[in-house]
């Protein structure tokens, strides 16, 4: 159950944390500038910034999937893992811990699934925003690649802590 970062040898690794963390930077940066600007815009010049939730809404997309797939990745979303306050044996809360990271792995890949025919499905139909005429592609292919992503982390803490497991369980540490 160690962090993802302490895992050797997986390729661009370091390059999706700079890139998620730096989406997450520059799209929180934008979105209160713009709402800084509508609100000048708005109360000090008597004018209005027409379109900008649109705009908003696209940036905060980005924001909010990013973020989670970075959530993923640190393992600091929310959980209720009540189960390993009760389970004393350390045996049954490994195997608690990996019910769970098998339950988190397959209800997020099914949702990836339902989230890349919904991106899929914006690349046929293409589209637009009502004010700007943006493609809608730019939100829904933050909800893809959020997916994506989230999934490929659960999938590698999967992975990890099964073989954690059995390399325990070889090593008999579970029979005290």
């Amino acid at each position: 159950m160690q962090p993802i970062e302490n895992t050797p040898r997986i390729p661009l690794w370091g390059a999706l944390n700079i890139f998620q963390k730096g989406v997450m930077a520059v799209t929180s940066v934008l979105i209160v500038g713009m709402i800084c600007y509508a609100v000048v815009a708005r109360y000090v010049f008597g004018s209005d910034f027409y379109g900008s939730e649109e705009l908003i809404q696209m940036l905060a997309f980005w924001l909010y999937f990013m973020g989670a797939a970075q959530g993923s990745r640190e393992k600091s979303q929310i959980s209720a893992d009540i189960l390993t306050c009760y389970v004393t044996s350390p045996k049954w809360c490994r195997i608690a811990h990996l019910i769970k990271d098998f339950l988190t792995t397959g209800i997020c890949l099914l949702v990836t699934v339902w989230a890349l025919q919904f991106v899929a499905w914006g690349f046929q139909m293409m589209p637009k925003s009502p004010v700007f005429r943006l493609p809608m592609l730019i939100p829904h292919s933050a909800i893809g690649l959020g997916f994506v992503l989230m999934s490929f982390y659960h999938t590698i803490y999967l992975v990890q802590d099964t073989i954690a497991f059995i390399r325990d369980a070889r090593t008999g540490q579970y029979a005290k």
